[in-house]
């Protein structure tokens, strides 16, 4: 179950980098499935295999959440910095000749 959930975290932090949020409700339920399914058939009891089921099923979200982070910072330290306010920029608009 182990590389199941590491393929899943891997596969919801793809996913974060094409997709919106709404992508992660039929993966996740498809992940939950697959895992009940899984750990059911290796010879667990029911509540051990939902269990384990939900926590395969959670894996894909965890995985979305550290893409978003990890888009969000690479988005930001590939801008460019600028320190110009918006007074400055009101100024320069209201004193601009071709208006």
């Amino acid at each position: 179950m182990f590389p199941l959930a590491i393929f899943l975290f891997l596969a919801g932090a793809t996913l974060a980098w094409a997709f919106r949020v709404w992508v992660m409700v039929p993966v996740t339920l498809l992940a939950m499935l697959v895992g009940f399914g899984l750990t059911l058939a290796l010879g667990s009891d029911f509540l051990g295999a939902l269990g384990r089921g939900l926590l395969i099923g959670v894996m894909p979200q965890f995985g979305y959440a550290l893409g978003l982070v990890t888009r969000s910072t690479l988005a930001g330290m590939r801008a460019p910095r600028t320190s110009r306010s918006v007074a400055l920029l009101y100024r320069q608009r209201s004193t601009d000749p071709t208006r």
